[in-house]
């Protein structure tokens, strides 16, 4: 078994022999295949599809089973007879002409990330937004948000676990425009400058307890931080839509936004220990270089 690449996806590939090409020498026997590729089947299904016999689509069953293309994937009761039904044995098939090719790195996706990403990445699509606040005044406080940049460094680290070519980021004001609140959002930024997060906030085990503009606090179950450089990663329950997720990534200011991306672009160590649920972690960004910018963090909470 080897693997190859299609359209930007990694399929895995059975290496094709003589047996092999000489049972796909026939255009029928390609037919089938095709088919089987979209979902298994049984061979008098294929053959009323093919529009020939069901003695002839048998014989076209077994050439390609002994060559080693097809596989038995299951047996149901169908119009009161046991149906087998076929599957192809891999992806695809290819002839290896002994060229070694150009070596690239695959990054590993760990399965603790994808379940603590579930259900906004689900086997391997994203399957929500990450949203940021508009640069233009908006919302009850007339906030601009200075913290879109950042959703690059979130998408860089959900598209090691996504195969997906589609828009990522939103706007909070998009979202409000178009009512969508029922999905799935990784949300950047804190109530001051995000209004989706203003929305939710209520909704996280840890999150903004400040009353009043500026909103300068985060409250956890145990303790109450408003240094500047505190940020939050957190996964809570949608409130009002099961079977969705809402994730948040800011900081009490700006600096604590950035130490929160920080962290979650290392999410792997972050959530060790996550057994599915709810989940915050506070984080204090680090200034190690002495340049005024947060480079490093360290876990509080």
């Amino acid at each position: 078994m080897v693997e190859y690449f299609k359209s930007d996806q990694l399929f895995e590939a059975d290496e094709i022999d003589s047996d092999k090409i000489k049972a796909l020498s026939d255009d029928t026997r390609l037919e089938i295949m095709n088919i089987l590729a979209d979902e298994p089947s049984y061979p008098s299904e294929v053959a009323e599809e093919l529009s020939v016999s069901k003695q002839k689509a048998y014989y076209h069953f077994q050439k390609l089973q002994d060559s080693g293309l097809l596989k038995e994937e299951k047996s149901e009761n169908v119009s009161g007879g046991q149906a087998t039904y076929y599957a192809p044995t891999a992806d695809g098939y290819i002839l290896d002409l002994g060229n070694e090719g150009r070596p690239f790195h695959l990054p590993e996706r760990k399965k603790p990330v994808i379940d603590f990403l579930y259900p906004l990445v689900d086997e391997g699509k994203l399957n929500g937004n990450i949203v940021v606040g508009s640069p233009d005044q908006h919302g009850p406080d007339q906030v601009r948000a200075r913290d879109g940049h950042l959703a690059g460094d979130i998408a860089l680290k959900l598209g090691k676990y996504t195969d997906t070519d589609q828009e990522l980021v939103k706007l909070d004001t998009e979202v409000v425009r178009d009512s969508g609140f029922d999905e799935n959002f990784l949300l950047i930024g804190g109530v001051l400058t995000n209004t989706l997060t203003k929305k939710f906030n209520e909704a996280f085990p840890a999150h903004f307890s400040g009353e009043e503009f500026p909103y300068r606090e985060i409250s956890t179950p145990q303790s109450t931080y408003t240094e500047d450089n505190i940020g939050l990663i957190a996964k809570a329950r949608h409130p009002d839509k099961l079977g969705k997720t809402l994730f948040l990534i800011a900081g009490v200011r700006n600096s604590g936004t950035e130490a929160a991306v920080r962290a979650f672009k290392n999410l792997e160590s972050i959530i060790e220990g996550y057994e599915g649920g709810e989940f915050y972690r506070v984080v204090r960004g680090l200034d190690l270089d002495g340049d005024g910018e947060i480079d490093d963090f360290e876990v509080v909470e």
